[in-house]
């Protein structure tokens, strides 16, 4: 009985924190959460006094209650609890940061980085959330197809984190005088691996301008990888986020901002609390905004995807 109680109140908190219910507007009563939990009122008003006791709803107790203008961070604070986020999927600098941040709160799972496998870590209940930046060929917007399509048509939740810049990486002083894609002609490239988001934009981005480089270059695993390779020589050239270029000292050729967000199953966002409480903090967002290439205006923000 009192797991029930806990599910109950946990789900309501959820739909607060991904904006499902807002401040100010009226919580689910007593009657409703337990015809749709199918338990008795007296459970569901155990659920409702434990969102009172939390902070996420107030108001008068014979009255309907409504979610509090502090709602969100005391959902947010509520969810956290003891439970770990397990995050798959793409690679980032600035993800890694925030992982480590997590602690033993968060972990990344897979063994492949990169947009595709982590998609597909979600749809099989390997984590819960995806880091993606994938952008639909037909309607260009990012994240949302991909989002709703790997959950076999179930609602997904995509939680913005940040836009960041992508661009060719060439060591310092340019060597190969690349000034955009059309250059990459006949060069050796450092590649990410199959399924990688950068990847898949990389040979949008190529197909587009006609260039072809050479045939079987570097594979790298990371942002850093591609940078390194670059750097070091091995390569001529890569497509990376600035903040890698910037750590090696290489000189960056920008192409383009990118959305970067979590691919979320609606079951999974109580798991995410810790991470979105971290993300929320005002000293994590300073570390973030030491590092080049981000824009965080809408980190944090949730939706749905469509």
């Amino acid at each position: 009985m009192t797991q029930l109680v806990q599910e109950l109140a946990n789900a309501v908190a959820s739909d607060v924190l991904t904006g499902r219910l807002r401040p100010g507007e009226p919580a689910p009563t007593v009657r409703a959460l337990a015809y749709r939990a199918g338990c008795s009122p007296g459970t569901a008003a155990k659920a409702h006094a434990r969102l009172r006791d939390a902070g996420v709803i107030g108001g008068p107790q014979r009255s309907t209650a409504v979610v509090t203008a502090t709602g969100i961070e005391c959902a947010r604070a509520m969810l956290s609890g003891d439970v770990s986020a397990r995050v798959s999927g793409s690679d980032d600098p600035a993800l890694d940061l925030l992982l480590a941040s997590l602690g033993s709160r968060g972990e990344r799972v897979g063994h492949v980085r990169g947009s595709v496998a982590g998609l597909g870590s979600l749809a099989a209940g390997e984590s819960d959330a995806a880091a993606v930046h994938l952008r639909d060929a037909v309607t260009g917007r990012a994240n949302d197809a991909a989002a709703r399509g790997i959950l076999g048509g179930r609602p997904a939740m995509l939680v913005h984190l940040w836009r960041r810049e992508q661009g060719i990486v060439v060591a310092k002083g340019n060597p190969p005088d690349v000034r955009g894609v059309a250059d990459l002609d006949g060069l050796d490239l450092v590649w990410r691996s199959p399924g990688a988001g950068s990847r898949l934009l990389l040979n949008r981005l190529l197909r587009e301008s006609g260039a072809t480089p050479r045939p079987q270059g570097e594979l790298a695993e990371s942002h850093i990888g591609v940078a390194v390779a670059v750097s070091s020589g091995a390569a001529d050239a890569g497509l990376a986020v600035r903040s890698a270029a910037t750590a090696v000292d290489a000189d960056f050729v920008p192409v383009g901002h990118e959305d970067f967000e979590l691919a979320v199953s609606p079951d999974a966002t109580a798991a995410l609390a810790p991470l979105l409480d971290v993300l929320a903090t005002r000293s994590f967002r300073k570390r973030l905004s030491m590092m080049a290439g981000y824009d965080f205006g809408r980190t944090g923000e949730f939706r749905e995807a469509t």
